[in-house]
C-alpha cells in the first residue's frame, strides 16, 4: 500500500478519514468506469423522488457485471478497514458516486453515513474508490475533519468555513469515519467524475439489501472467500430447523463473529 498501516489508523482516528494513493491501476480504473457508465445510461427512475434522486449513485452494481465484485476480493481492504470494525465486517452497501458535466448527485448534501454516535466506536467505514482524479475543480468530496468526533451536526457556515477537499489521484482509495460529515462537491468540467463507494458495517448490524439473495448465483460463487463474507454469506439466518441444526461449519451465521 501507499501508506503505513499505522498512519492510516491515525488518521482515521484523529482526522476521521485517509487517502491511500494507487490502490488501482489506470486500466482497471477504464474497465470500471466502463462497465459503470453502461449502467448508467441504462438507468430508467422509478415512481418515486428517492429512485430520480439517485440516478448517478447506482445501487445493484454487484449484480451487473462481476467486475464491480472482483473489487471486495482485495486483502489490502481487510487491512484498512478490520482494524477499525473488526475481522468480521461485512457491506451495507456498495454504490456509484458520479457527477455529470455540470453537475452534481444526490451526495452534495452536508450529511453523514452512519445516524448511529457513540464515542470511540465505529459502526460504519465509507470507502470510495477514486476512478478519475479528485479536484477541485470536478467536485471533490468535501469533508469536515474531526466531526466524527461529536453528535453535534456542524452548520451549513461552519461546514463551510473548515472544509477539506480530498483531491487525490485516479485510482486512489479514500475511508472515512461514518460519521464523519461530508458532501460531494461540484463538477464544473464538462466531462464526468466517476468514484465506487463501499458502506462497511459491522457483522451484527443490517445491511441495505439481501445481497446474498440479490447477487446473482454466478456472480457470488465465482467470488473469494473474502468478498463472499463481505456480502454477508457469513452472516445468514437460518429459514428452518434444518437449517439451524446444521454442523458448525456448515453454519450460516459463522460463530466467533464481533
Amino acid at each position: 500500500m501507499g501508506i503505513q498501516l499505522s498512519e492510516h489508523l491515525y488518521n482515521m482516528t484523529t482526522r476521521g478519514y485517509s487517502v491511500v494513493p494507487a490502490m488501482l491501476e489506470p486500466s482497471d480504473c477504464d474497465r470500471l468506469k466502463a462497465a459503470l457508465s453502461r449502467a448508467l445510461a441504462e438507468y430508467r427512475p422509478g415512481p418515486t423522488e428517492q429512485s430520480r434522486n439517485d440516478r448517478y449513485l447506482m445501487h445493484d452494481l454487484l449484480c451487473r457485471d462481476p467486475i464491480f465484485g472482483h473489487l471486495l476480493e482485495d486483502p489490502r481492504l481487510q487491512e484498512l478497514i478490520a482494524p477499525l470494525l473488526g475481522p468480521s465486517w461485512i457491506m451495507y452497501a456498495f454504490t456509484s458516486s458520479s457527477l455529470p458535466p455540470h453537475g452534481t448527485n444526490y451526495g452534495n448534501r452536508i450529511h453523514v453515513d452512519s445516524p448511529r454516535w457513540v464515542q470511540g466506536y465505529a459502526f460504519n467505514v465509507g470507502v470510495m474508490w477514486a476512478l478519475d482524479e479528485f479536484t477541485d475543480d470536478n467536485g471533490a468530496t468535501q469533508i469536515l475533519p474531526g466531526s466524527h468526533h461529536s453528535a453535534a451536526t456542524p452548520s451549513p457556515e461552519f461546514f463551510d468555513r473548515h472544509l477539506v477537499r480530498l483531491t487525490c489521484a485516479a485510482g486512489s482509495m479514500i475511508l472515512f469515519d461514518g460519521r464523519l460529515f461530508h458532501r460531494a462537491g461540484d463538477n464544473g468540467t464538462g466531462a464526468w467524475r466517476h468514484a465506487l463507494t463501499l458502506n462497511a458495517c459491522r457483522s451484527f448490524m443490517k445491511q441495505r439489501f439481501d445481497w446474498v439473495r440479490f447477487v446473482p448465483r454466478p456472480i457470488a460463487d465465482a467470488l473469494n472467500p473474502q468478498a463472499r463474507r463481505i456480502i454477508g454469506f457469513d452472516t445468514r439466518l437460518p429459514t428452518s430447523l434444518e437449517e439451524f441444526f446444521l454442523p458448525e461449519e456448515h453454519r450460516l451465521y459463522k460463530p466467533g463473529q464481533d
